[in-house]
């Protein structure tokens, strides 16, 4: 039996005497932490503040047509851009345009004067535009071999912005790609540039005749240009005239930052997902493995279909590989993936890519068919595509394997909360629209949502799901339109779960103690979080957990105060305490255990309280049963993440025997890499013996990489022979090569 205590003073005197050992060090942490969030979150709430969009005209259709010179490095364009007048009347007609140089602009076979600036295109009718009218203004425009510098525009981690030539290298054949997002469409074609105006999109590309061409929709047209000799005669152009015309063709809206063109030698797998056809496009060298990048996407897709309770929105799905971004970007039935993504088998242990693949497939959904009404609404795209990625990996390997996915998650958000910033998952403060796209809306949104998911149950999230993308189907609602929906379909008023986590800053910080005493647990739970715009107090439905030797008791809880007390019943007092034992909340807890209550949570607890109990535990090393406890479970538990936590705790307890018995019989690359590191620390030379002899038969990738860079570290000249054979030898992002080189400098330096 549980029950609250309302506050009173004789409760504050109680909270007076459980906290007072912490008031010192909690005055003192505050002091430090509030002052570093304060500098780095004024920063950025300093940004512009911006608005709703207001646009004169809303684009219905473009058809974009580009001739493609890859041996200049250029383009020429020719756009029609047909719109329809949003205001009552407007004068001009503003488009907008970067990098290129516009020519001329017609309306039919009339010449219109326009201006052009550093960022827009000036269009002059030749009398007022009244509300209602529609015009397709066609604009012809040159690259001049200009290229937009991502770095100008904040997008410094990515190659291309706009369009792009790529020569040929080791890496990946010559091709041109376009990179739209956030604000790129700009840079190669004339755009009202904002994803709350979607159009439908003709894309014809020519391009040398050995090429193929990627773009939205579905393929309308291949045409060979065909030279006319001056007797009549009609052949295939050769040389510098030699060009194939493709025309793509999406006839469902689509936000310019999705509109993409890709070009080069690819070779194309075809696939199915049921009717709809998919295509997989990679570099000719690369087709051997695409196979083990691509082949689960037709599951992927019946698994969202399934989540969503939504059929696949549009005509087709292809992928294709590029240089020059790590991860991926959703276009439109033409996601673009980094070319990181193929790999051999040796690296699908470390390196799979099929959660890259989920995350873009449920961008289909979430991002392109309902777009975010405006940048600073980004959580509605990537919050739900970075949960669809979660959900398909636990669906993949497990629930055990989906705890650790979420847990990660959670620590990259905590890492950009503690290291740089923190701000609420919506927030109309940006000078740049990338600037949106964080820790706090990708990992943070998602634990956001599977904490909202828990509240409500499958069928009610699943079914606000299948409504909100129903009602919005190509449309681009806000955050407040989300909210309403989900409000109608779980018939309840949800809106203090997204005004605390999607409005609001920061998260849960909880201090928690027990005591038991006479047959009745006292748990006292005191909220201590500190932050602009972060909640004093949090509401925050939750369980908590009593391990005792034969049985497990949960208790369900309602946080709703600063400072709450909760007194329970029980005959006997727990080995330990476990508060969210499922891991389901976004916070972080402070929680004295006792020793005997971390042995117990290192047994009992679930993968996350193993690893924590498992880390918590290295304090009481020199204590006998901690060595025993922790050596057992660095070579026995079930789980790697586990396993890896005890050897980084125990390894400086570790003999050189108990190294190698752990290393052979360790499967997964993540606990091995840990022993082959913390083995290297502790013992040197038996470390580069085990290396010596294990290096080439390792299966691993990372394991190997660690075992080379050891050898730099503690090995001799003997090592260099042996070190150079891995320096040329494709391994997943140069990984090997990277430590060979590295190892090699040092080795050639003692």
């Amino acid at each position: 039996m549980c029950f609250f205590l309302n506050s009173n003073v004789s409760e504050e005197i109680y909270l007076k005497d459980l906290y007072i050992h912490n008031i010192m060090r909690t005055i003192f942490l505050f002091l430090i932490f509030f002052n570093l969030l304060l500098a780095q979150s004024s920063e950025i709430y300093k940004r512009p503040f911006q608005s709703a969009p207001d646009f004169d005209i809303d684009v219905l259709h473009y058809t974009i047509n580009l001739k493609i010179n890859d041996h200049e490095k250029a383009f020429y364009g020719k756009t029609d851009v047909e719109f329809k007048v949003a205001k009552s009347s407007i004068d001009t007609v503003i488009l907008d345009t970067e990098t290129f140089r516009v020519t001329n602009v017609y309306l039919d076979s009339i010449a219109l004067n326009f201006d052009q600036t550093d960022s827009s295109l000036l269009i002059l009718p030749e009398k007022p535009l009244y509300k209602g009218e529609t015009y397709k203004y066609t604009v012809h425009y040159q690259s001049d071999g200009k290229i937009a510098d991502p770095a100008n525009y904040n997008m410094g981690g990515v190659r291309v912005l706009g369009l792009g030539f790529f020569d040929e290298s080791e890496d990946n054949p010559a091709l041109v790609q376009t990179h739209s997002f956030p604000e790129g469409a700009r840079h190669w074609f004339p755009s009202n540039d904002h994803p709350a105006d979607k159009a439908t999109s003709t894309i014809v590309t020519t391009v040398r005749s050995d090429w193929k061409v990627l773009s939205n929709g579905m393929l309308k047209e291949k045409t060979t240009n065909w030279k006319r000799l001056s007797n009549g005669m009609r052949i295939r152009a050769v040389g510098s005239g030699d060009s194939t015309t493709y025309n793509w063709h999406l006839d469902m809206p689509n936000s310019t930052y999705l509109y993409v063109m890709v070009a080069g030698p690819y070779e194309v797998i075809q696939d199915y997902h049921g009717d709809f056809p998919m295509s997989y496009w990679v570099y000719p060298k690369d087709k051997k493995h695409a196979n083990r990048s691509f082949h689960r996407t037709p599951e992927i897709m019946r698994f969202f279909e399934n989540e969503y309770g939504v059929a696949y929105p549009w005509q087709k799905m292809d992928q294709i590989t590029i240089p020059g971004i790590g991860g991926g970007a959703e276009s439109t039935t033409a996601t673009i993936l980094g070319e990181k993504t193929i790999h051999d088998s040796k690296a699908e242990k470390d390196f799979p890519s099929h959660w890259l693949v989920a995350h873009e497939a449920a961008h289909h959904w979430w991002g392109d068919y309902v777009t975010m009404g405006n940048w600073h609404h980004a959580w509605i795209n990537e919050s739900f595509a970075t949960y669809g990625e979660y959900l398909y990996s636990t669906f993949q390997y497990g629930k055990v394997e989906g705890k650790i996915n979420l847990w990660k998650k959670k620590q990259s958000y905590l890492n950009e909360y503690r290291n740089r910033y923190s701000r609420p998952m919506v927030h109309p403060y940006w000078e740049y629209p990338n600037q949106n796209f964080d820790s706090h809306i990708y990992p943070r949104g998602a634990a956001v949502l599977h904490m909202l998911r828990q509240i409500v149950g499958d069928d009610v999230f699943k079914e606000f799901q299948e409504e909100f993308l129903n009602r919005f189907a190509f449309g681009n609602p806000t955050t407040e339109d989300l909210i309403g929906v989900f409000n109608d379909v779980a018939e309840k008023d949800y809106t203090w779960f997204f005004k605390q986590w999607v409005l609001s800053a920061g998260h849960p910080q909880l201090n928690i103690e027990s005591s038991w005493k006479k047959g009745e647990l006292t748990v006292a739970i005191n909220q201590t979080q500190v932050g602009r715009k972060t909640p004093t107090k949090y509401y925050l439905p939750s369980k908590i957990a009593f391990f005792y030797k034969n049985e497990v008791v949960e208790e369900e809880l309602i946080i709703d105060r600063k400072r709450s007390i909760f007194r329970f019943d029980t005959k006997k007092e727990p080995l330990f305490v476990r508060f969210d034992p499922n891991d389901d909340l976004l916070v972080e807890i402070e929680q004295n255990h006792t020793y005997e209550g971390l042995l117990n949570k290192l047994k009992r607890d679930n993968v996350i309280g193993r690893m924590e109990a498992a880390k918590l535990l290295k304090k009481y090393i020199d204590e006998p049963k901690t060595l025993r406890s922790l050596k057992r479970v660095a070579v026995h538990d079930r789980s790697w993440f586990v396993r890896k936590a005890a050897v980084q705790s125990v390894a400086s307890e570790f003999t050189s025997k108990d190294f190698l018995i752990a290393f052979i019989r360790e499967k997964h690359s993540q606990p091995r890499r840990s022993l082959v590191s913390e083995m290297s620390k502790y013992h040197p030379q038996d470390a580069i013996k085990l290396i010596r002899k294990y290096l080439d038969k390792d299966d691993s990738y990372i394991v190997q990489a660690e075992m080379i860079k050891q050898l730099g570290n503690h090995g001799d000249a003997s090592d260099i022979d042996r070190i150079k054979r891995y320096v040329e030898p494709w391994s997943p992002r140069k990984i090997m090569r990277i430590a060979a080189n590295k190892s090699l400098t040092q080795l050639q330096e003692k």
